[in-house]
């Protein structure tokens, strides 16, 4: 599976229903808007504290993954840039589930609020 979209490419052209503005993740989608929009990107934030992200330098060139699979964190950061959903990415990378995203984006906003 491609780990993602090409952009411009709509969520629904993978099969996935355009989400409501009002859903969870269209807020993630703003949010991470304003932090693109002030110089922030995944990697700048310290995952090391963060309970559903491992690295080893051995998979994945060493990048941030989601705990005890081989999908990047910043594979979710851009699918949700490219306005996918929460749950788009949960069902295109099969080992994650929504509680790891969940955390993954409490981490990084709380992260985001300190600096």
């Amino acid at each position: 599976m491609q780990a993602r979209r090409e952009r411009g490419t709509p969520s629904c052209a993978r099969g996935a229903q355009p989400r409501s503005s009002r859903g969870r993740s269209t807020r993630a989608l703003a949010r991470i808007a304003r932090w693109s929009a002030r110089g922030y990107h995944p990697h700048m934030i310290d995952w090391t504290s963060c309970p559903a992200v491992e690295r080893n330098p051995g998979h994945v060139s060493g990048a941030w993954v989601f705990r005890g699979t081989r999908a990047p964190v910043e594979a979710l950061f851009q699918n949700l840039e490219d306005g996918a959903s929460a749950a788009d990415f949960v069902r295109w990378f099969p080992g994650v589930s929504a509680e790891q995203v969940r955390v993954v984006l409490e981490h990084a906003a709380r992260s985001l609020q300190v600096a």
